[in-house]
This record gives C-alpha cells, sequence and structure tokens, in this order.
C-alpha cells in the first residue's frame, strides 16, 4: 500500500471513528442558521486535549470547526461541529487541515552534540519538562539517536518537520500564512534552502485564506525598427507614452535595431490571508531574508566594537592591551578591504570599562541601532545582554571571545566564532577514527595528570573501531617498559589524558626514543590544544615521533601572509604584536576581513570559500532554522621531520 493510499485510508478510518463517537455520546444537537450541530459545553478546568481525548477526536479536528480553540478553551464554552461532516461518507481525498497539530504528534531526534539543556533553549520549555515527558531519558541522560516527544505550543508557533516534497509555498499554503512570514521565523531559510528533515517554526492562521485578485506589470521585448516613435509604439500597444518612458528610463531616443521594453498590466488571483499583504514576490522574500544579516543603509558598512579598552585606568593590564591589539588588526582589515569597494566602512570603538552598566548605556544610545555589526566583548552577562538587543533590533552581534555564552542557541542575530567543546570533540573523535584506520590507540595515564573531558569521550566512541589500551606510570614514562608491550609490525597512536607542560615532557622522550628504536612498528602521538603554547618547550622530540593535535587557533610563523601582516602591524604602530595564544592582532585582522568581505560581497551565507585566516578560520553554521551561527572549524596540526602543517576541518 502506497503512503498515498495508507493516508487516505488512515483518514478515512479517522473520520468513521469520529461520527461513531458523536453517536455514542449522545450530543446534542443545534440549529442555526438551517444547518445542524453537535455541539459541547466545556467543563471547569477541561483542556482541548481532554476534550478531544473524550470525543475521540484529534485537536486539529477541534480546532478545524472551532477556531477560537487553536487558543485554550474557556468554563462554558460551547464548541460546534456540523451534524452533516460527521455523517456524510468520507470524501476521497482527505482534506489538509492548516491548524494546530496534536500536541504528540512533534518528535525530535537527538543529533550527536546536542544538550538538554540546548533543546530546552530551542523548544522553549524547561529540562524537567523534556524529561518528564521522555521516561527513555532515565533521569536524564541525553544520548544520540533517541527520540524524543516535545508537546507543542497551545498557542503561538509551532514546530514542524519538512517532509520530503514539501516548499516553502506548500508550508505556507497548509498553515495557512506566507512565505514572508515563515522566513522571517525561520533566519536562513529560503525559498532554495527548504531541506527534508529540517524543523522549522510555523505560526498557523485561524482565519480562512481568500482569493484576492492583484494588478502586476508584465514587460515583453521589443525591437525598434526604422521610423518607430514612442508615440506611435505606445499607440500600438494601448499604453501610455508616459509609462512607456519609465519603463525605459535610459533611452532617449530611439534607434534602429535596439531593445526597447513595453509594461502591460494584468490581472493574477492569488490565495491570500485576510491579515497580510498580499503583495508577494521572490524579490521582496529575498529582501526579508537578507535584512536579517545585512545593513538596510545603502552602501554603508556601521561596526561597532564594545571592548574592555580599559582606557579609565592610569596602568593598563595585559589583558585590555590585547583588546587593543584585536582593534588594530581589525583596522588593518578595514584598510585592506576599502580599497577593494565602494562601500563606506564605519568603525565605532567604545569602551566597555569591565562595566556591565556601562554596557547598558551605551546601548541606549540611538546610534547603536544603526549599527549592521556588534562585537561583544567577552563577558558571558555582557554578551547576553548585547545579544537581546541585536534581536530586537535587527543588530548581528559577533561573539569572538565568550566561550561559556550560548545566546546562538535561539537568537538568529548571534555569531559565536569560539567552537563549542561538544562541536569540537566530535570532530576530532570522528577525524582520529578516519585518520588512524587500523591503529591500536594507547592512553597514557599518568597519576599525577588531570584527567581531560575529551578522553572519556574517545574512549566510548572510538572503541567500536579500534582496540584501546591504558598504560599507566607514575612519573616519567619509562620507553624500554612501554616498547616491551608493543608488538612487531604493530600500528600504535599514543594519546596522554593531559596537555599540561609537564605531561609533554614527561611521556615526548620516551615515545621518541621508542620511534627512534623500533624500525618494526608505527608510531604516532596525538595531542591537545594547549600544546601550541609552547612547542618551543618539546618541539625537536614532537616532530621525531611523528605528533598531531587540534586547535581553534594555529600560527605557521613561515607563511608568507603570517609574516606580511606583522611587518604591516609593526609599520603601522611601531611595536610588535604582543606574546599570547591566540594572537590578538590576527584574531582581530582575521575577524574583521572574514565579517567585512561577507558584507561588502552581501553573501547572506557567510561562507568563503577561498578566505584562509592568517590565524583562524571560519566554518559558520546553524544548530536549528530559527538558532545563530556557530563557528566549526577546527585545525589539525601536524609535527614531523619534514615541518609544520595544518590542515583545516
Amino acid at each position: 500500500m502506497t503512503n498515498h493510499r495508507l493516508n487516505h485510508f488512515l483518514s478515512l478510518v479517522l473520520c468513521l471513528c469520529a461520527a461513531n463517537a458523536f453517536a455514542q455520546l449522545n450530543l446534542p444537537i443545534q440549529t442555526m442558521n438551517g444547518t445542524q450541530y453537535y455541539y459541547y459545553k466545556v467543563k471547569s478546568k477541561e483542556t482541548i486535549y481532554g476534550i478531544a481525548h473524550k470525543l475521540h477526536l484529534s485537536q486539529d479536528e477541534i480546532v478545524k470547526y472551532n477556531p477560537t480553540a487553536a487558543t485554550g478553551v474557556k468554563d462554558k464554552q460551547l464548541l460546534f461541529f456540523p451534524v452533516a461532516d460527521f455523517n456524510k461518507q468520507p470524501a476521497a481525498e482527505p482534506q489538509q487541515n492548516p491548524t494546530l497539530p496534536k500536541s504528540s504528534d512533534f518528535t525530535h531526534t537527538v543529533q550527536p552534540g546536542e544538550t538538554l539543556f540546548g533543546l530546552s533553549k530551542t523548544y522553549g520549555i524547561s529540562i524537567d519538562d523534556i524529561i518528564a515527558q521522555n521516561p527513555v531519558l532515565n533521569g536524564g541522560k541525553l544520548k544520540s539517536g533517541m527520540v524524543l516527544h516535545i508537546s507543542q505550543p497551545t498557542s503561538g508557533s509551532i514546530f514542524v518537520k519538512i517532509e520530503p516534497g514539501n516548499t516553502l509555498f506548500s508550508t505556507a499554503k497548509r498553515y495557512n500564512t506566507t512565505v514572508e512570514q515563515i522566513m522571517s521565523e525561520n533566519p536562513g531559510i529560503s525559498p532554495s534552502n527548504f531541506k527534508a528533515g529540517e524543523v522549522i517554526r510555523v505560526t498557523p492562521d485561524s482565519a480562512k485564506p481568500i482569493e484576492k485578485e492583484q494588478e502586476i506589470t508584465k514587460y515583453y521585448p521589443y525591437e525598434v525598427k526604422k521610423g518607430d516613435s514612442f508615440e506611435n509604439i505606445a499607440s500600438a500597444n494601448n499604453v501610455a507614452v508616459i509609462d512607456l518612458k519609465s519603463a525605459n528610463p535610459n533611452v532617449e531616443k530611439l534607434k534602429k535595431g535596439e531593445t526597447i521594453y513595453i509594461p502591460q498590466q494584468q490581472t493574477q488571483t492569488v490565495l491570500v490571508s485576510p491579515f497580510v499583504n498580499a503583495d508577494s514576490s521572490n524579490m521582496k522574500m529575498e529582501q526579508i531574508y537578507r535584512d536579517v544579516h545585512f545593513g538596510k543603509e545603502e552602501n554603508t558598512i556601521n561596526v561597532a566594537l564594545m571592548l574592555p579598552f580599559m582606557l579609565q585606568q592610569d596602568s593598563i593590564k595585559k589583558q585590555p592591551r590585547l583588546y587593543t591589539e584585536f582593534y588594530k588588526g581589525f583596522l588593518i582589515a578595514v584598510d585592506e578591504l576599502r580599497n577593494c569597494t565602494r562601500k563606506h566602512i564605519n568603525i565605532f570603538a567604545y569602551d566597555t570599562e569591565g562595566s556591565l552598566a556601562t554596557v547598558r548605556n551605551l546601548l541606549s544610545c540611538d546610534e547603536m541601532k544603526r549599527m549592521d555589526m556588534i562585537f561583544a566583548p567577552d563577558n558571558s552577562e555582557q554578551v547576553s545582554l548585547i545579544a537581546e538587543f541585536g534581536k530586537e533590533n535587527d543588530v548581528n552581534i559577533v561573539n569572538t571571545f565568550s566561550t561559556k555564552n550560548e545566546e546562538y542557541i535561539d537568537n538568529s542575530h548571534v555569531f559565536h566564532l569560539n567552537v563549542p567543546n561538544a562541536y569540537m570533540n566530535l570532530k576530532v573523535i570522528d577525524w582520529i577514527d578516519k585518520h588512524f584506520e587500523g591503529y591500536e590507540i594507547v592512553f597514557l595515564n599518568s597519576s599525577s595528570s588531570e584527567s581531560k573531558e575529551i578522553v572519556a569521550q574517545m574512549q566510548q566512541s572510538l572503541k567500536d573501531n579500534h582496540r584501546l589500551h591504558d598504560y599507566g606510570f607514575a612519573a616519567s614514562l619509562n620507553s624500554e617498559e612501554l616498547s616491551e608491550t608493543l608488538k612487531e609490525g604493530g600500528k600504535y597512536l599514543f594519546i596522554p589524558n593531559s596537555g599540561s607542560t609537564r605531561a609533554s615532557l614527561r611521556t615526548a622522550p620516551a615515545l621518541a626514543s621508542i620511534k627512534e628504536n623500533r624500525t618494526d612498528i608505527d608510531i604516532a602521538l596525538f595531542g591537545y590544544p594547549e600544546w601550541s603554547t609552547y612547542l618551543n618547550v618539546c618541539e625537536a622530540n614532537l616532530k621525531k615521533i611523528d605528533t598531531y593535535f587540534y586547535s581553534r587557533f594555529f600560527v605557521i610563523d613561515t607563511d608568507y601572509d603570517v609574516q606580511q601582516l606583522r611587518n604591516t602591524f609593526k609599520r603601522w604602530y611601531g611595536e610588535d604584536m604582543i606574546y599570547a595564544a591566540p594572537q590578538f592582532g590576527m584574531l582581530g585582522y582575521d575577524t574583521g576581513y572574514f565579517f567585512l568581505k561577507a558584507y561588502i560581497d552581501e553573501n547572506p551565507t557567510f561562507s568563503m570559500p577561498s578566505f584562509t585566516g592568517v590565524q583562524t578560520d571560519f566554518r559558520l553554521e546553524r544548530t536549528s532554522n530559527w538558532s545563530g551561527m556557530v563557528n566549526k572549524a577546527v585545525y589539525f596540526v601536524h609535527l614531523s621531520n619534514l615541518g609544520v602543517s595544518r590542515e583545516l576541518k
């Protein structure tokens, strides 16, 4: 039985069950305007869910005949159901109903990296409610692949899963809303980016759509002939001369062989909601989509940097100096881009003074509402305040520094640049699994080292495709003792459970010795982002071992672009960049160049395949259709006797 026939069969069953239910309950009948209706009187504290269960109806059946019930029911309210609809034979095809689905109809399949906190923010319900509705969670243990039941809101927007074959237009029609409304509720959605399986927000309109006639203008090409004039062409096509000239503003005199356009008024019938403007066009849709992320002031880009420069302090500490350096690197990017665009780039720098009160005062200034982008400081509370401002005023907010803030989860205007650990860990595990296929993995455990959270995730995820071992040692790793445990012809990947300098110094020399003396085996070492900060301490041994580690940022000092940027920075400011990880001058340059170039190119996806950061790269993705964008770019650094290289994933 095909899906179409199965759906048809189920609709027949539903209608028959409904008719039988009404007969069994013996509901009273009332005649209004010559039409008979069953009616039900709502009792105190009854809900639409309870009534639907009692009458053996779905909630959408109730709402279909009683649109006001979509927002709830009241004591002594009367619900009406046409007798004819429940006594007649079902129609050959099920009627599409643009109303709310049952609260139990929506399910969510847990994806890798998702958390209960994130799901609670996404769906607007508490963690306790999610756990209470889903016994499979067993007290809060969330696992990838779990199917969770999420209660739909009783009013306002609902969650809809895009099914194969659905389009933006068909979905808008089904739920009696508009394409523009769906695009506004789900930034990132467009007619060309409507993917099956994704979840979107939809606000159904309970009012019945109406047909409306509207005038449209179409333009037809016409090749000018010898002797033609505006007057005779207009007369021959029943068009006013002024309208013909308006349609061809760049044509002053007609020339034989050139093409002009003749405007023709036509009438078309469209189906629209009575509460929205019927004027819908692809141009309007694209403009609404574009306005979510791009400035509305033509040829001008306004950018604010709200950073703790701490200018009121007599003695400036290192951290505020780093933010100043970020600003300096940002200005270098601005200077480069000004030479390749006609757009005006206006940069406004504000000292937040490290104070929430100062941030609040700055946001109260009218000029902030005219910004296209605001770069926020490294303070979660301040980021949240700025993010809310961006949401209310259609201003994009770039969270460059804060790792803990999660405003991006349900705020489409937030760009989260520090890759969250959940996403980074998953990418790291997947990379190890594929890059070291066939390797046995040995976890090096020193009793005096802290345990990395990612180690537990590795051990859980890699056990299906790799043999795993734990090798403990007390002080420094003994190369001879470890070597005796390694089989001839084996391939081994060593992963310490700590990223500290001390742990590296305890393990690297022993592994380097084994690499040199055991030519019968293949070994490699995998480490952590911290290693980029002290490579000079143990780089020689790490290169001997064949070492890899991952990081959100990494600089190869010999790269031409790195040297050029450092030279430019010193020429501009008369000093070198401050030694730090990351280097803030480079971070400011990479960030400024990436975002400003996206604005210059009017690139709504913020994807730049040709862009490779000097120190940091950006691969921005949405976690949902109503979320902001989060960076998922991770570098994998390789140290070997051939030198140092990095791979972006």
